[in-house]
């Protein structure tokens, strides 16, 4: 793995020193050309103003179309272009930015928690001043059980509620019945009134 490693980064060296050099080379290619190019258009009217005082116009046509061919067949400045692309050196930014943004959604997840147990534990308290204005002997027998041993006072809450809700449900079901055993008496009493007609 470690030869793997160094061959990495034998190579980029390798490319980074690559592309430095094919820089240093596009700029001196375009330093001649703009040099070759000013040189030559310094010549071209050295050579006109000449052929204008010692020549016809009609001598200097053909000498014109030749330059004017030279001048197109000069080379243009080349182009460079520069593509932005993820390559081994930018891993430890990639990395970088996935553990910024998940610390970020885990701050924020953590942020709109908190922010619905603050909502909730304030109705609690408002539910709970409530209750010391109606009954102050209560909510301070509350206290009292609560203060001496909060473990056994959840237990004991936990377990009155569980027996609350077996009475409500027993009370539904007495109700159900006993509207049952009432539906049921009077269709017995219909039946009686039927069978002694």
């Amino acid at each position: 793995m470690k030869k793997i490693e160094e061959q990495l980064e034998s190579i980029e060296e390798v490319l980074s020193l690559v592309i430095r050099k094919n820089a240093s080379i596009e700029n001196l290619i375009q330093t001649a050309s703009e040099t070759q190019n000013k040189a030559l258009a310094d010549t071209l009217m050295a050579l006109k103003r000449y052929l204008e005082h010692h020549t016809s116009s009609q001598q200097l046509e053909p000498y014109f179309s030749q330059i004017k061919q030279a001048i197109v067949s000069v080379p243009k400045a080349s182009e460079v272009r520069h593509h932005h692309h993820f390559d081994l050196r930018s891993k430890g930014f990639i990395i970088s930015a996935a553990v910024l943004l998940l610390s970020t959604a885990i701050s924020i997840a953590v942020a709109i928690s908190n922010y619905h147990e603050s909502s909730r534990l304030k109705e609690t308290d408002l539910k709970f001043r409530i209750a010391r204005q109606l009954s102050p002997a209560l909510t301070a027998r509350v206290d009292s059980i609560y203060y001496k041993d909060p473990d056994r006072a959840e237990l004991e809450t936990q377990k009155r509620e569980a027996h609350e809700l077996t009475v409500k449900e027993a009370e539904e079901v007495f109700s159900r019945r006993r509207e049952e055993a009432e539906e049921a008496q009077k269709q017995l009493k219909r039946l009686r009134s039927e069978h002694k007609l």
